[in-house]
């Protein structure tokens, strides 16, 4: 069946902005005299928003003055340490070409989502753009592709959904929607292999060509 809607998770997807977030975190660790991150730590701990994220690495003892501290300063560490994955406006001007519509689907929060789009410059790709705090269940829960779906007025049979991260496996499952994992993120081919039925791909161009091949666009 031909896609009529694509839906893309964020980070580690369309985007590299690690460096924004490790040194967002490399500077609240400064501030608070906590321990320091290693890159890899920071990185992998990505995915589940920000409130998780300072949650994970600081605690709850320092949670309240370190979600502060990064709520006043990412922005700035944002500027200029934000990157676009391989393929990403490919896979975007293929899709918008032919007609098919695009969604976004991220655990982001909106205080730096289209700054952050902006400075990319793909804000203008997406026909839908939906966040954590568009939902009361973030990813892995399937609510935000059920919401996109029923805003677009497409079916489950008619989406797909590209994701880099074994949280966003879960989420295609979860709403039953094929999911495409593109390694170029935060996760690594090993963490898929308790699950069944995964589709994995290096980059977004190798998503595009197997999109083409099998006549899903």
């Amino acid at each position: 069946m031909k896609k009529k809607i694509a839906i893309f998770d964020l980070d580690g997807t369309l985007i590299d902005a690690y460096d924004s977030i490790y040194k967002t975190i490399d500077f609240i660790s400064e501030k608070i005299k906590f321990k320091k991150f290693d890159y890899e730590t920071v990185k992998r701990s990505v995915g589940g928003g920000d409130q998780k994220l300072i949650l994970n690495l600081f605690g709850e003892r320092n949670f309240k003055i370190a979600y502060t501290l990064y709520r006043e300063n990412y922005l700035k560490f944002l500027t200029g340490n934000v990157k676009l994955l391989k393929g990403c406006i490919e896979i975007l001007n293929e899709l918008k070409n032919k007609g098919i519509k695009i969604a976004l689907a991220t655990n982001r929060s909106k205080f730096c989502l289209n700054f952050l789009l902006k400075k990319v410059k793909i804000e203008n790709y997406f026909d839908i753009i939906m966040c954590i705090d568009d939902v009361k269940n973030p990813k892995p829960d399937p609510e935000i592709i059920f919401k996109i779906l029923e805003i677009s007025n497409f079916k489950k049979q008619q989406s797909f959904y590209v994701g880099d991260m074994d949280i966003d496996y879960l989420t295609g499952k979860n709403a039953g929607v094929d999911t495409y994992i593109v390694l170029t993120g935060s996760s690594q081919k090993d963490d898929f292999l308790k699950y069944e039925n995964y589709l994995i791909f290096n980059n977004l161009k190798e998503v595009k060509k197997f999109l083409i091949e099998n006549q899903l666009i």
